[in-house]
């Protein structure tokens, strides 16, 4: 195991320590990784420091336990600070005597490993902090001695092994007869040997994991890594599509997982028009791809609902959030946001133009879309843009080390505050105005000032420094002659393998099946490595290579092998569970529940025969923009976060059951496709069959139909035939009310 892959590891268990969930496998890992590679005890140590110092930190803010004016402290108060304090003094002398044990067993024998451990500070208002620290202290203290108290048998030394002791060491020599306690011995190195460093942070680099690993949870056999290929561009699309079923089939075969059987054509095509066109296909739809013998007729229907309008106002939705969420801020407008993406993909389709677009744009927001982006995100600092930059555009989280260095990898504050400096020169200028009517409004417009020379950010130490614009190794000039975010943009999609192609694909990958390369979708880095990281570097590479071309990556997976699997699972891959934290192996289709936006679509289909029928694009946004906010609740924060209630919760029940466009959809007198159906010929199975085809896409189950013989048993009994028209209404309106709120319609599979 790569000293990269050992350091991964090790982080993902601290990180289990710290948060309680650390388990007896766990446990064994851990002693193993530290017993095969002891410097690790000395990372470990670190990344534990890291900690307590976030509790001392938290110690600080936490209001007093008692008044500050000292004259009126009682003598009750007095000796439970006393105790306190004292109780804070035990808890670290045990934590470095806990500490020093583990690095003997480690055969770390220098003792400033732990010297930098942070010490209480003699303050006046100490006493706030005491109870904290103490609660840590012991915190930490606990899970140590829970970790090691597991320590069985030390590994196999080496034969011939040659120990050197230090002559200052007051242990004594491992061949010594005289000594009968057992003695670590120490770790060789070498002189000419560097201590380990953190996995290196390059913003040009592609962060791939180096290997392959055993999927299964309760092995994690570190026998089964398997090296991993860089990856290649491949332009031609069937030599491309064929490598991506490659490359997951050798992936089932790593992981001992066998694919589910591929989808039924009902399953398929409703999964395609829901993660295309972001709606279910109609009815007629439906019958014609079912009624198509070509073989070729999947990547026909592919190759259509990429060209439509409905792929390119699905595709826009889903990144006019990813910019600037469902509720931005008033001054962000989102229909031009959206018009500033759906021409793009019109035009060129081309992901870089529009990303050196969204980084560099000037001007008011009604008349350039692409300067809402910033808009929604930039502030004086311009700290929130330029977290929001590296997470939505390039897949990476740095908000952290906006105050301190990273503890997993390699990047530090001032990675961070060199690219902060790119945003300096932006500001958004507000105008009072008058319209025609007289009333006051404001207008915004975002552009570039002029501003020269670095920026300025205060270490945790409380020491001033200074960041220039840098990025990926490149300085830009500081003296105001050329546009920084300009600059950047540019920088942003160069080379073969750019952050912010990585990003694309990740997201791509994961719109289509649910589940990206990495959890989450936007937190690439060496502490997060992919489940596939050859094929990964392939899609990015041939993204890159095709220019950047949106539409041909959504072409080349949705041909692959994988994405026509079934849903279902079989005793072959009941161990592909992401949702249970494990990395994908994508040898089923993961089903996804529908977005309120899709829910939307779907009943506007089922209602009006497809999208925005009659009306312009941006009114029919805004109608279902408004549907759609009764689920949505805005944090009103600087990273504008925003819960989503249309999870699978009480409220999004009881608008299924109640809601009055579900009900205007299960009523013929208000819904024309409906009415439609019913006065049309045909048996009663008939127009049955036909609702169960137009809500799920397939024709109704054995069991299902004789439920519907038996509900419809009255109509024999009608006197009349608009008695029986009115009978069959409502049972064909319960019919439909039913399948509309199933589990099976609000799930993509």
């Amino acid at each position: 195991m790569s000293w990269s892959d050992s350091h991964i590891q090790l982080h993902q268990l601290a990180d289990r320590i710290c948060e309680g969930t650390l388990t007896q496998a766990d446990c064994d890992q851990l002693q193993q990784l530290i017993a095969q590679q002891p410097q690790l005890a000395e990372q470990l140590v670190r990344h534990l420091e890291v900690h307590t110092l976030l509790y001392w930190d938290l110690g600080q803010t936490v209001p007093s336990l008692f008044d500050e004016e000292t004259s009126d402290r009682s003598a009750q108060e007095l000796a439970l600070e006393h105790d306190l304090e004292l109780e804070a003094s035990r808890s670290r002398e045990a934590f470095q005597i806990l500490l020093d044990d583990l690095l003997t067993e480690a055969g770390l024998s220098d003792p400033e490993i732990y010297t930098t451990l942070p010490t209480p500070v003699e303050k006046p208002d100490r006493r706030r902090i005491f109870a904290i620290l103490t609660t840590s202290c012991l915190f930490l203290v606990g899970l140590f001695a829970f970790l090691f108290n597991q320590q069985g048998t030390a590994p196999p030394k080496p034969e011939n092994e040659q120990v050197q002791v230090d002559a200052k060491s007051d242990r004594p020599n491992k061949q010594d007869p005289h000594q009968t306690d057992p003695v670590v011995d120490p770790v060789l190195v070498s002189e000419d040997e560097n201590p380990p460093e953190l996995p290196p942070f390059e913003w040009g680099s592609p962060h791939h994991s180096p290997a392959v690993a055993d999927n299964n949870p309760e092995t994690k056999d570190p026998s089964k890594i398997k090296p991993a290929a860089p990856g290649r561009a491949i332009l031609n699309d069937v030599e491309l599509v064929d490598e991506i079923n490659r490359l997951l089939k050798e992936g089932w075969k790593d992981w001992e997982v066998s694919p589910s059987p591929q989808a039924e054509d009902h399953e398929w095509i409703r999964r395609v028009y829901l993660d295309l066109a972001g709606r279910i296909p109609h009815e007629s739809e439906v019958s014609a791809y079912l009624a198509d013998d070509r073989a070729d007729k999947d990547q026909r229907l592919i190759d259509s609902l990429l060209g439509s309008s409905d792929f390119a106002l699905n595709w826009s939705t889903r990144w006019t959030h990813h910019l600037v969420g469902r509720v931005p801020p008033e001054h962000v407008d989102q229909v031009a946001l959206q018009k500033f993406l759906i021409d793009g993909l019109h035009s060129t389709a081309q992901w870089d133009q529009m990303v050196k677009e969204l980084i560099a744009a000037q001007g008011r927001p009604h008349e350039n879309g692409a300067v809402n982006f910033l808009m929604a995100h930039l502030n004086n600092q311009a700290v929130p843009a330029t977290a929001y930059v590296a997470r939505t555009l390039m897949g990476f989280q740095i908000q952290c080390a906006q105050c301190h260095n990273h503890p997993f990898y390699a990047m530090n504050q001032q990675q961070f505050w060199e690219f902060n400096s790119f945003f300096k020169q932006a500001v958004i200028t507000r105008t009072r105005t008058q319209d025609d009517q007289d009333k006051a409004e404001t207008d915004y417009e975002l552009r570039d000032r002029e501003f020269t020379g670095p920026t300025y950010y205060e270490s945790r130490q409380g020491t001033m420094h200074v960041a220039y614009s840098r990025f990926n190794g490149q300085e830009i000039n500081d003296e105001g002659e050329e546009s920084r975010r300009q600059k950047l943009g540019e920088l942003l999609v160069e080379g073969d393998e750019p952050l912010v192609a990585q990003a694309f694909v990740n997201r791509v990958w994961a719109h289509l099946f649910g589940y990206g390369f990495t959890a989450p979708v936007d937190d690439l880095g060496p502490h997060n490595p992919p489940s596939h990281p050859e094929l990964f570097a392939t899609l990015t590479r041939s993204f890159v290579a095709s220019g950047y071309d949106i539409t041909r990556l959504y072409r080349w997976i949705a041909l692959s092998d994988a994405y026509h699997l079934s849903s279902s699972t079989h005793d072959g891959n009941q161990s592909d569970t992401p949702e249970t934290g494990q990395l994908p192996a994508f040898s089923r289709m993961y089903p996804k529940q529908l977005s309120p936006e899709e829910l939307y679509n779907s009943l506007v289909v089922l209602n009006e025969g497809k999208l925005s029928s009659g009306r312009q694009w941006p009114a029919y946004v805004a109608e279902r923009d408004d549907w759609v906010s009764q689920f949505i609740v805005s944090h009103e924060n600087d990273e504008n976060d925003e819960e989503n209630h249309f999870d699978g919760s009480v409220t999004q029940a009881l608008v299924l059951m109640n809601n009055e466009f579900i009900q205007q959809t299960v009523s013929p007198e208000s819904n024309p496709q409906f009415s439609h159906l019913l006065t049309d010929t045909g048996s009663d199975q008939d127009k049955f069959e036909r609702i169960c085809l137009a809500v799920l896409s397939r024709e109704p189950t054995a069991r299902e139909a004789v439920f519907f013989r038996s509900i419809t048993g009255k109509l024999r009994e009608a006197d009349t035939d608009r008695e029986r028209e009115q009978i069959l209404s409502t049972r064909l309106s319960d019919v439909y009310w039913a399948y509309l709120n199933s589990s099976e319609f609000i799930v993509n599979h």
